[in-house]
Protein backbone atom coordinates (compact mmCIF):
# COMPACT_ATOMS: atom_id res chain seq x y z
CA UNK A 1 0.00 0.00 0.00
CA UNK A 2 1.46 3.41 -0.91
CA UNK A 3 2.31 5.95 1.76
CA UNK A 4 -0.21 8.78 1.85
CA UNK A 5 0.96 12.21 2.99
CA UNK A 6 -0.60 15.68 3.22
CA UNK A 7 0.14 17.70 0.11
CA UNK A 8 -0.92 21.34 0.30
CA UNK A 9 -0.70 23.41 -2.88
CA UNK A 10 2.25 25.81 -2.68
CA UNK A 11 3.58 27.26 -5.93
CA UNK A 12 7.12 28.57 -5.38
CA UNK A 13 7.58 32.32 -5.86
CA UNK A 14 10.29 31.67 -8.47
CA UNK A 15 7.83 29.67 -10.60
CA UNK A 16 5.23 32.45 -10.44
CA UNK A 17 7.89 35.03 -11.27
CA UNK A 18 8.94 32.93 -14.28
CA UNK A 19 5.31 32.64 -15.40
CA UNK A 20 4.80 36.41 -15.14
CA UNK A 21 7.98 37.01 -17.14
CA UNK A 22 6.84 34.62 -19.85
CA UNK A 23 3.36 36.15 -19.99
CA UNK A 24 4.87 39.63 -20.28
CA UNK A 25 6.96 38.50 -23.26
CA UNK A 26 4.11 36.92 -25.25
CA UNK A 27 4.04 38.10 -28.86
CA UNK A 28 0.58 37.90 -30.35
CA UNK A 29 0.02 37.08 -34.01
CA UNK A 30 -1.45 39.35 -36.63
CA UNK A 31 -5.27 39.45 -36.76
CA UNK A 32 -7.00 36.60 -38.53
CA UNK A 33 -7.77 36.84 -42.22
CA UNK A 34 -11.12 35.10 -41.69
CA UNK A 35 -14.04 36.18 -39.46
CA UNK A 36 -14.20 32.91 -37.48
CA UNK A 37 -12.02 30.33 -35.71
CA UNK A 38 -11.27 28.17 -38.76
CA UNK A 39 -7.61 29.24 -38.64
CA UNK A 40 -7.24 28.71 -34.89
CA UNK A 41 -8.16 30.63 -31.76
CA UNK A 42 -9.41 34.11 -32.53
CA UNK A 43 -7.08 36.96 -31.55
CA UNK A 44 -9.69 38.66 -29.32
CA UNK A 45 -10.22 35.44 -27.39
CA UNK A 46 -6.49 34.80 -27.11
CA UNK A 47 -5.88 38.37 -25.90
CA UNK A 48 -8.59 38.02 -23.25
CA UNK A 49 -7.17 34.67 -22.11
CA UNK A 50 -3.68 36.15 -21.86
CA UNK A 51 -4.99 39.08 -19.80
CA UNK A 52 -6.81 36.68 -17.47
CA UNK A 53 -3.58 34.77 -16.84
CA UNK A 54 -1.66 37.99 -16.26
CA UNK A 55 -4.19 39.17 -13.65
CA UNK A 56 -4.77 35.80 -11.97
CA UNK A 57 -4.29 35.84 -8.19
CA UNK A 58 -2.41 32.58 -7.68
CA UNK A 59 -2.06 33.02 -3.90
CA UNK A 60 -5.85 33.45 -3.52
CA UNK A 61 -6.33 30.30 -5.60
CA UNK A 62 -3.90 28.38 -3.38
CA UNK A 63 -5.89 29.42 -0.32
CA UNK A 64 -9.12 28.29 -1.97
CA UNK A 65 -7.65 24.96 -3.13
CA UNK A 66 -6.11 24.29 0.26
CA UNK A 67 -9.53 24.45 1.95
CA UNK A 68 -9.84 20.89 0.59
CA UNK A 69 -7.69 18.12 2.09
CA UNK A 70 -4.97 17.48 -0.50
CA UNK A 71 -2.84 14.37 -0.23
CA UNK A 72 -0.19 12.61 -2.25
CA UNK A 73 0.51 8.91 -2.67
CA UNK A 74 3.55 7.40 -4.36
CA UNK A 75 2.37 4.76 -6.83
CA UNK A 76 4.50 3.06 -9.50
CA UNK A 77 7.22 5.72 -9.12
CA UNK A 78 4.82 8.63 -9.47
CA UNK A 79 3.48 11.04 -6.87
CA UNK A 80 -0.28 11.12 -7.40
CA UNK A 81 -2.02 14.16 -5.93
CA UNK A 82 -5.64 13.89 -4.83
CA UNK A 83 -8.32 15.35 -2.58
CA UNK A 84 -9.91 13.18 0.08
CA UNK A 85 -13.43 14.39 0.77
CA UNK A 86 -16.04 12.08 2.23
CA UNK A 87 -19.59 12.31 0.94
CA UNK A 88 -22.41 13.29 3.25
CA UNK A 89 -24.34 10.42 1.64
CA UNK A 90 -23.58 7.14 3.44
CA UNK A 91 -24.26 5.04 0.32
CA UNK A 92 -22.36 7.26 -2.13
CA UNK A 93 -19.98 5.52 -4.51
CA UNK A 94 -16.34 6.53 -4.13
CA UNK A 95 -15.05 8.85 -6.83
CA UNK A 96 -11.35 9.40 -7.50
CA UNK A 97 -10.31 12.71 -9.06
CA UNK A 98 -6.57 13.19 -9.41
CA UNK A 99 -5.04 16.52 -10.26
CA UNK A 100 -1.57 15.65 -11.44
CA UNK A 101 1.54 13.68 -10.87
CA UNK A 102 5.24 14.20 -10.88
CA UNK A 103 8.10 11.78 -10.52
CA UNK A 104 9.85 12.66 -7.29
CA UNK A 105 13.59 13.11 -7.57
CA UNK A 106 15.76 11.13 -5.19
CA UNK A 107 16.87 14.37 -3.50
CA UNK A 108 13.29 15.26 -2.53
CA UNK A 109 12.29 11.84 -1.14
CA UNK A 110 11.38 11.71 2.50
Amino acid sequence: MPDIEPFPVRVPDRELADLHTRLAKVRLPEPETVPDATQGIELDRLTALLQTWREHDWRAREIRWNTQPHHRARTDGLDIGFWHVRSAEPTALPLILTHGWRARSSSSRR
